[in-house]
């Protein structure tokens, strides 16, 4: 973004502001919502254009987060990427706050300028569990959780609160936008019933598997698809291939919950929306396309992006999301000519998926009372006014250490005496160096075996 373009583009800060939610995708507005509400007096959203800083932001991308602030009538204020070479704006930028709330540790979350802030982390979704147990979550200061499950393991490397899910909050007190589920009706055929298709990115999205079935079921269904908020700005053959004058294609700047009250089943295959749809009773299919060795091997190797930061593994054949499709918790699609029959076996409903969506909420979420919101306001300002923080748990020095270790390996590697005696030869044999693609607790138990 050229500088001419920050001047056209005008902040609407809260001069009373000490509290900034982080944002970068729109989507992240919803997570962040029914929080805000609870300390609009006292917060505002930092729009964060230097999330992937020094690689540039995806074209446009600010420019689709400003209309839903505006819409929504909240404070911000904007944070461009041209601000990451300035370090004295930088300190001043986030001189007012005490306390900064986000989804991921990068961007101004880990710039120098904000080590003195306390930072919070909003548990969102429940699926793709090898993201939530990164060991760089222990440098939150405070995480919440949207239940039990999560929490069991949070706790042991940071300080860990349950507050529920509070992008579900609308959902349990009726508070759905209704003139937009006005709106998308209007362009549905009432005759038909409606399938939502909510597909994740990358090697694990099944877009290129079952476009065409989508495309195919639209003359029977409405189909109702809402992407990654990765996929428009870096799949664009995957966009393609959703747009077809059948399907009802939606960004995240759309709210999933006013899409799931028209909804009568969910198509996913390995994301998050997965739980959100289950958290919302709605039927669920799956697709099944990847083997136990695809995402226990290859799915491990790191992938680079042009305008974000690598990736590696974000799920494994653990994972709950891969555990319903063996449990027989959900409608399981094996094979894309089967689509038309698994999507019939979603709508009806049995009894047996009824029973398992309960399970899973009662395992997955806690509080499903419309207050979460209110009780993860309630976390912030409790620590806003802890004079220290707590102290922090085993697991934070556990992989404090194993951090420690392996930069001073790295540093040792380079000595022409180590690489003489091949000493890097036996160190690159330790797990030290893959331990974060590792499920959770054989990552522990590696930890344990290389440096104890």
């Amino acid at each position: 973004m050229e500088l001419s373009t920050q001047k056209i583009i005008k902040d609407n800060p809260n001069p009373n502001a000490k509290i900034g939610f982080v944002i970068f995708y729109p989507f992240q507005f919803y997570v962040f919502k029914n929080i805000y509400k609870h300390l609009a007096e006292e917060a505002e959203f930092v729009v964060d254009g230097g999330r992937f800083f020094p690689m540039e932001p995806p074209a446009g991308l600010l420019e689709d987060c400003l209309p839903l602030l505006r819409k929504h009538g909240v404070h911000f204020r904007i944070l461009h990427f041209e601000n990451y070479n300035n370090s004295g704006y930088l300190a001043d930028f986030f001189s007012k706050y005490k306390v900064l709330i986000g989804l991921w540790r990068s961007g101004c979350l880990v710039i120098p300028q904000t080590n003195g802030i306390r930072k919070v982390h909003i548990n969102y979704g429940a699926g793709k569990e090898l993201t939530m147990f990164w060991s760089r979550h222990r440098d939150w200061d405070l995480y919440l959780c949207v239940g039990p499950r999560v929490h069991q393991i949070v706790k042991f490397y940071t300080w860990a609160e349950i507050i529920g899910y509070p992008k579900f909050d609308d959902w349990f007190n009726g508070e759905v936008d209704d003139g937009f589920i006005a709106e998308i009706k209007n362009r549905l055929d009432p005759a038909k019933k409606t399938i939502l298709y909510l597909p994740t990115h990358g090697d694990l999205s099944s877009v290129d598997e079952i476009a065409d079935k989508l495309k195919s079921a639209s003359k029977n269904y409405n189909v109702i698809v809402k992407v990654h908020y990765y996929t428009p700005r870096e799949e664009p053959g995957h966009m393609e291939k959703l747009r077809h004058p059948g399907l009802f294609l939606y960004q995240d700047d759309v709210d999933l919950l006013s899409l799931l009250k028209i909804s009568d089943a969910v198509v996913s295959d390995n994301s998050s929306a997965i739980f959100d749809a289950i958290l919302a009773d709605k039927p669920v299919l799956v697709t099944d396309f990847l083997s136990d060795e695809y995402l226990d091997t290859a799915h491990k190797n790191l992938r680079f992006f042009e305008r974000r930061l690598p990736e590696g593994a974000i799920t494994y054949s653990g994972s709950i999301e891969q555990k319903i499709k063996k449990d027989g918790s959900v409608v399981v699609l094996k094979k894309p000519s089967d689509f038309q029959n698994a999507v019939e076996l979603a709508i009806v409903d049995g009894q047996r998926f009824k029973n398992a969506r309960k399970k899973l909420r009662e395992e997955l979420f806690a509080f499903n009372d419309g207050r979460c919101g209110e009780r993860a306001a309630s976390a912030i300002k409790k620590l806003i006014s802890l004079e220290r923080l707590p102290e922090k748990p085993i697991l934070y020095h556990v992989f404090e250490a194993e951090y420690q270790n392996f930069i001073g390996y790295s540093k040792m590697f380079d000595s022409q005496e180590m690489q003489d005696r091949k000493i890097m030869d036996y160190y690159s044999q330790r797990a030290v160096f893959s331990i974060k693609s590792l499920p959770f607790l054989k990552r522990i138990k590696t930890i344990i075996e290389a440096f104890f």
